[in-house]
């Protein structure tokens, strides 16, 4: 019975040594190699480490290139990187780690141009100048009434070609006006912050007065402040006291913001047409010929002339707001 035990421990010592020759890995290989085993999470940790370690170091500053040709060259090695293969003998210093300066992100050309280079080309505004300078976040505003031609709109346009064919006969070159309105304030400037706070006061104020109705006759010469422009108008001959109550609620409301209020001697007009520079007198000698022709248009349009004014039109730089009037039922 022993003799068998003896037989059974000698198996097993053998079979002990074969499998680790086959395994590929003596006992001392195995050890080695769980040594040298990393897992995946422990990989992440250390890579992770080393990326805090390279943010937490110093760059250095990059020094501004006297050419684009120098900005392409790598940079000159540092004097320790420089004698390491002397060194070599002797011990070689460990090999140092470069650290790429940070550089700025360019601007986009549009940013870059400056913001006070810009200037007004009458060429490109039919000779017209602008009665203040361009400012960036200013916005050119007035107060008016539009008028609605509707059916008489071609007739209207067909008057207005003949009072400028006219004029040109006497070389007086007139511009027939875009629209038919009636100004109640100056050209205002306004900063971007105002307008909702100044539009929505005006409806407060304007939004009192009833409509009317307002009524046109005669012709007028008129010239702005600058004497850079002259216009032909129709003259407002009833609804003027209406006029009135609205420009003295509007001017209040531009008090509050310290602009200017409307004309005390203005007359409330319908521009028609106007031509470049102070040509008041040549203009004033051709009304009564000019008024010839505009009494035989109205003689036949007979209501043309009358206008119903339901609302008012605020406009600031390009955005219209609308001024509704309070309605006879209210």
């Amino acid at each position: 019975m022993a003799g068998v035990r003896v037989g059974a421990l000698r198996l097993l010592r053998d079979y002990s040594s074969d499998s680790d020759d086959d395994s590929g890995y003596t006992s001392e290989d195995e050890r080695k190699r769980k040594q040298e085993f990393i897992s995946p999470h422990e990989r992440k940790k250390k890579r992770r480490r080393g990326e805090e370690e390279e943010d937490m170091l110093v760059d250095t500053p990059c020094a501004a290139p006297s050419d684009s040709s120098s900005s392409s060259s790598p940079p000159a090695p540092a004097p320790e990187a420089q004698g390491v293969g002397v060194a070599a003998g002797r011990g070689a210093a460990p090999p140092q780690r470069h650290h790429h300066a940070h550089r700025n992100i360019p601007l986009p050309a549009d940013l870059l141009l400056s913001r006070e280079g810009h200037t007004d080309d009458p060429a490109h505004h039919q000779g017209r100048v602008r009665s203040f300078a361009h400012e960036r976040g200013n916005w050119a505003s007035i107060l008016y009434i539009p008028l609605h031609l509707g059916v008489y709109e071609p007739s209207f346009k067909s008057l207005v070609s003949s009072l400028v064919s006219t004029c040109r006969q006497h070389n007086l070159s007139l511009t027939p006006a875009p629209e038919l309105h009636v100004s109640l304030s100056r050209t205002l400037v306004l900063h971007l912050h105002w307008i909702h706070p100044l539009t929505q006061d005006l409806r407060q104020r304007l939004g009192q007065i009833p409509r009317f109705a307002m009524w046109l006759h005669g012709l007028s010469v008129y010239v702005n402040e600058e004497q850079s422009r002259t216009f032909l108008g129709l003259r407002v001959c009833h609804g003027r006291t209406e006029l009135d109550e609205l420009v003295a609620e509007a001017d209040k409301c531009w008090a509050d913001y310290r602009l200017p209020p409307f004309y005390k001697d203005g007359s409330y007009h319908a521009s028609i047409a106007w031509c470049v520079g102070d040509a008041s007198e040549p203009l004033r000698r051709l009304l009564p010929q000019l008024e010839n022709l505009c009494s035989q248009y109205f003689a036949v349009e007979t209501d043309m002339r009358t206008f119903d004014v339901p609302q008012l039109l605020f406009k600031t730089g390009n955005r219209i707001h609308t001024v509704h009037l309070r309605s006879q039922e209210n």
